[in-house]
C-alpha cells in the first residue's frame, strides 16, 4: 500500500510539473511567476528536515547538500514553469529533493518524505498517528478534513492524514 501512495504521489508530482508545458486557451492568462529575484536567505526557524547528519532547509543552496547526501537513487528534470533553468528532482530512497534555479544556481525547493525509513526532527513519520502530529507540532495547524499545515517566513510543513494516520509528509520552500 506504501509503496502504490508513494508512486501515486510521484506521479502527481510529475504531472504537476509536466502541466507547466503545452498550450493554453487563449481566454486564460499565465500564472504570475514568483517574485524572487535574489537567494532568499534559509530561516534557521523554520522547518527544515534532517537527514543522515544533512541539514535541508528550504531556500538553501542545493549543491553542498546533494553533495553531502550523495549518489541519488533516481534523478530527474524539467523546465521550469516560474524560473529561468532547470526544476531537479533526486530521489534518495525515503524522500525526494527538489530544487529551483535562480541566477545560475540551484537552492532547495522541496522535500517529500515517502515512507517510514524518514522522518521529522520532531519525531513524525509515514504510519504514525494523528495524535502523535498534534503531540509534536500542535493542532492548530489542522485544516478540518485531512492536512495539517504548518508555515514559517521561508517554509511549509504539510502533514496529510487519512483514517488517522499520516500519509504524507512535505516541506516546501515559500515563494512569493
Amino acid at each position: 500500500m506504501k509503496k502504490i501512495l508513494a508512486l501515486a504521489l510521484a506521479l502527481t508530482m510529475v504531472l504537476t510539473l509536466a502541466a507547466c508545458g503545452g498550450d493554453k486557451p487563449a481566454e486564460t492568462t499565465a500564472p504570475k511567476a514568483p517574485s524572487i529575484v535574489s537567494p532568499v536567505t534559509p530561516d534557521p526557524a523554520a522547518f527544515g528536515y534532517n537527514v543522515r547528519g544533512v541539514d535541508i532547509e528550504m531556500h538553501a543552496e542545493a549543491a553542498p547538500i546533494l553533495e553531502a547526501l550523495g549518489e541519488p537513487v533516481s534523478y530527474t528534470e524539467e523546465a521550469s514553469c516560474a524560473f529561468d533553468g532547470l526544476d531537479k528532482t533526486y530521489y534518495f530512497g525515503g524522500f525526494y529533493l527538489q530544487t529551483y534555479p535562480l541566477n545560475g544556481v540551484d537552492y532547495v525547493y522541496s522535500v517529500w518524505l515517502v515512507d517510514d525509513s524518514s522522518t521529522t526532527p520532531e519525531g513524525v513519520y509515514i504510519g504514525a498517528s494523528q495524535a502523535e502530529v498534534e503531540a509534536a507540532y500542535g493542532a492548530e495547524g489542522f485544516n478540518g478534513s485531512n492536512a495539517y499545515i504548518y508555515t514559517s517566513s521561508t517554509a511549509t510543513l504539510t502533514i496529510l492524514v487519512e483514517n488517522g494516520v499520516v500519509t504524507s509528509i512535505q516541506y516546501d520552500a515559500v515563494v512569493k
